[in-house]
């Protein structure tokens, strides 16, 4: 937005350039030596012509870069019309009367401002060629030479100036954006960082209010180790543990690698665990992760030997099918932040597929 501001502006004020150029400058030159003239309807039908070419390329430039057939299609305009009035001046008076050059040279600038610099460059040179040939048809001498080079030079010059003074403006506009938007983005990335360690933090404490009573029941006596049952809760803690430490919103492959971190319990316990991917799988944020994984702690927390997950890519999301020996029942837990869970348990197997989807 602030680049494009800042260009807007520069263009804008080379609209205001060329039009009061060619109101003022060749207008003024015009009224002045229009006695000079052989014509000067013809002189004032080119200053027309080469104000609709003007009026037409500022509207082309403000509603943006105009494509290069529309924009050397007014630069030709001004070109014939300058070369016409230069030929209609009075023989020997070219250069002093010769209104138009100015305005054309003006005009290129205007409507290939933001092309090529090397299209301008061929434009004003085209522009000095025909200027220079209708003046050798009148006679070249010494001086009028020397009076063609300097009018070129102060002409020419100017004009090259102001487009490559409007470059030099847009690069340092688009430096400025850029450093704007890597700001923006230092910020957001901070605030970010503190939103996931906030989360982070929370999730902690939640664990703590699990796990603390049970470590507690234990160091009491009150809780027997030798009990499934409080086996189980500590391979359920001990997974949420490893999960939580294993948490990398920012990570690649985040969901995989906590998947494993959930498995490394049960395997502890001689689980053989499986875990394949397929297919180029999505990024899944935090919130979905939790509950994929939450449902893979209590399916590897029941298994008895054996479990496999399988991920794989899907349209718009991604598919974790899960199938252990549980000889038991198994209560998953619910589904929610985009994700899906079905589930079939059948002869102490539990078939369930989690599938979390980004729309």
């Amino acid at each position: 937005m602030m680049s494009g501001r800042y260009q807007r502006a520069f263009t804008v004020a080379v609209v205001v350039l060329v039009a009061g150029w060619h109101l003022a400058g060749a207008g003024g030159q015009l009224l002045r030596d229009r006695p000079a003239y052989g014509s000067f309807a013809f002189q004032g039908a080119m200053w027309l012509a080469m104000a609709l070419a003007i009026t037409a390329g500022s509207v082309l430039v403000l509603r943006g870069a105009p494509g290069w057939r529309l924009a050397w299609a007014v630069a030709l305009v001004a070109l014939v019309a300058s070369t016409a009035a230069a030929a209609a001046s009075p023989a020997g008076q070219m250069l002093a009367v010769n209104w138009a050059w100015g305005s054309a040279g003006w005009t290129g600038v205007l409507v290939l401002l933001r092309r090529r610099f090397g299209e301008l460059a061929w434009f004003l040179a085209a522009e000095a060629v025909a200027t220079l040939g209708v003046q050798a048809g009148d006679g070249l001498h010494r001086t009028d030479l020397a009076g063609f080079l300097a009018v070129l030079a102060w002409s020419t010059g100017a004009q090259v100036a102001v487009a490559a003074g409007v470059r030099a403006l847009d690069a340092a506009a688009g430096q400025a954006a850029a450093a704007a938007r890597s700001e923006h983005a230092a910020r957001e990335r901070a605030a970010t960082a503190e939103i996931i360690q906030a989360a982070r933090h929370a999730r902690w404490l939640a664990l703590q209010e699990s796990a603390v009573p049970l470590i507690a029941e234990l160091a009491a006596g009150t809780a027997d180790p030798g009990d499934a049952q409080v086996r189980i809760r500590c391979a359920v803690q001990a997974a949420r543990l490893r999960r939580l430490l294993a948490e990398g919103d920012q990570a690649p492959g985040s969901l995989v690698h906590e998947l494993h971190a959930s498995a490394d319990v049960a395997e502890r316990r001689g689980v053989a665990i499986e875990i394949e991917t397929a297919g180029l799988l999505p990024q899944v944020p935090g919130r979905a992760r939790r509950v994929i994984t939450d449902a893979a702690i209590a399916i590897l927390t029941a298994a008895r030997s054996h479990a496999r997950i399988t991920l794989a890519a899907v349209a718009d999301g991604i598919a974790v099918s899960f199938v252990a020996d549980t000889g038991m029942a198994v209560r998953l837990p619910e589904a929610g932040d985009g994700v899906a869970i079905e589930q079939q348990q059948d002869d102490g197997t539990i078939w369930a597929e989690a599938r979390w989807n980004s729309r």
